[in-house]
């Protein structure tokens, strides 16, 4: 989003009122080119993108807080304790915002900085000064030989005012603040994939060969269906054997070796034919399983792709953990109770629920699934498509006792009314009915000691 000036300075007007006289508590390296900082007694946080093509400033309001990125800016930044915010203001006459802070030293002594932030395409930056305006730390650095010097130690000095206005669109304070909202959410995912590029990378290289497997199979599978052939080739040879002699090539279009006789011509070909037949059987067998091993990479991505950032550090953590105990037991495997002729399957996190709807019982439109309304709650399914009363009043109860609601609203409806949303173990539901329920079913406390874990 190109902002022009006259933009720009009524967003920084707008933020004054809210920065003024407040702390700077912490700073957070998002991803490669996006700070975050956290404000004392402001439920936004300040959040400064350097990004290249589009840099921008922003309030936000978000609960964000994983850990920073390592960077060496950052510490430099944070080295100054918790400056207290004087001003913000455009300068200038260019997209350059400076941040006047002050913090006291360990002598009592109360000193000025200055956090120049350019929000210049291709060149953005943001620096730290002392009060001379001496660089105390640079994000971008340039080397010694730059005609504009950004090093530690030296004179800081504005950049040339190059900002040109022309048929740029005034836009309101109320789209930027989607843009930028918009902007965060997009950075968050960028972050995701700089932390875990190289397991997602695994996975979709895994995907890649798995693809190639498969598809080769298929082609001798295609090879192998004219084994049909090869036996009607064999019995033509043997029911015209007076017709043929050793020595001949061919005999009606088959092809034969001259150097064998009639009978071992015939004989090749029912080798063929039995050694396709066993290529068709033994590869189906291996079709089915590197098809099922695609589905998992394939639904493993998924989940990297939907997680949070925490919830993929949980994953992996969980899954290091049981390898180290040698347990060969899926963290992302739900759980199930068996009473009288039903089955009720439930999940108790985002990563349970997601694989319960979503790819154990997803393309099953014979059942039931079941969910709190209006708040976050454990997926449940009963295999059936009509449960009567009793078991829907055990299935609420169910979620009510996993879930820790009660009283609640519970919704019910087919399986296929519902498909999966933007975050893990998100659902977005077509149509549904709902219970209102007041208290659990005591006999839930009883069947809960009865729960197992699904195997795949």
């Amino acid at each position: 989003m190109r902002l022009s000036l006259k933009n720009l300075s009524t967003i920084i007007n707008s933020y004054k009122s809210s920065l003024i006289n407040k702390r700077i508590e912490e700073v957070t390296l998002v991803n490669s080119r996006l700070f975050l900082f956290s404000i004392k007694h402001l439920d936004k946080k300040l959040v400064i993108d350097l990004d290249n093509t589009n840099p921008h400033i922003g309030l936000i309001k978000t609960n964000y807080d994983e850990l920073s990125l390592p960077n060496n800016f950052i510490k430099k930044l944070l080295t100054k304790g918790k400056p207290l915010i004087n001003d913000i203001e455009l300068i200038n006459n260019d997209k350059v915002i400076r941040i006047t802070t002050s913090a006291t030293d360990a002598y009592y002594h109360r000193n000025t900085f200055y956090l120049y932030i350019e929000l210049i395409n291709s060149h953005a930056n943001m620096i730290l000064t002392n009060e001379d305006n001496i660089i105390l730390g640079a994000f971008y650095e340039t080397n010694l030989s730059a005609p504009r010097l950004i090093v530690t130690n030296s004179k800081y000095q504005l950049p040339t005012a190059k900002t040109n206005d022309i048929d740029i669109t005034t836009i309101s304070l109320k789209e930027y603040q989607e843009y930028v909202d918009k902007s965060f959410n997009d950075s968050i995912e960028k972050r995701k994939k700089e932390l875990f590029s190289p397991i997602i990378k695994k996975h979709e290289k895994k995907i890649k060969g798995l693809v190639r497997k498969i598809n080769k199979i298929k082609e001798e599978r295609e090879s192998a269906k004219q084994s049909n052939y090869y036996k009607e080739y064999g019995e033509t040879i043997l029911m015209n054997v007076n017709e043929i002699h050793k020595g001949d090539k061919e005999y009606k279009t088959i092809k034969l070796d001259p150097m064998k006789s009639p009978i071992e011509n015939a004989n090749i070909y029912f080798n063929k034919y039995k050694k396709s037949k066993r290529a068709l059987q033994s590869t189906a067998e291996i079709l089915i399983s590197l098809n099922k091993e695609l589905e998992n990479e394939q639904y493993q991505l998924d989940i990297l792709k939907l997680s949070s950032e925490d919830e993929i550090n949980n994953l992996i953590n969980n899954k290091s953990s049981k390898q180290i105990k040698g347990k060969d037991e899926k963290a992302y495997l739900p759980y199930y109770i068996k009473y009288k002729d039903a089955i009720y399957y439930y999940g108790k996190n985002s990563l349970e629920n997601d694989y319960l709807s979503f790819k154990m019982f997803k393309n099953s439109s014979d059942v039931t699934w079941l969910h709190l309304k209006d708040k976050s709650s454990s997926h449940l399914i009963i295999n059936k498509s009509n449960p009567s009363n009793e078991e829907l009043d055990i299935a609420c109860s169910l979620i009510l006792f996993i879930s820790k609601e009660n009283p609640c609203e519970i919704m019910y409806t087919n399986r296929c009314n519902i498909t999966r949303g933007d975050k893990l173990g998100e659902a977005n539901i077509l149509g549904y009915k709902s219970i209102n329920m007041r208290k659990i079913n005591s006999i839930v406390y009883d069947l809960i000691k009865r729960e197992k874990r699904c195997h795949e």
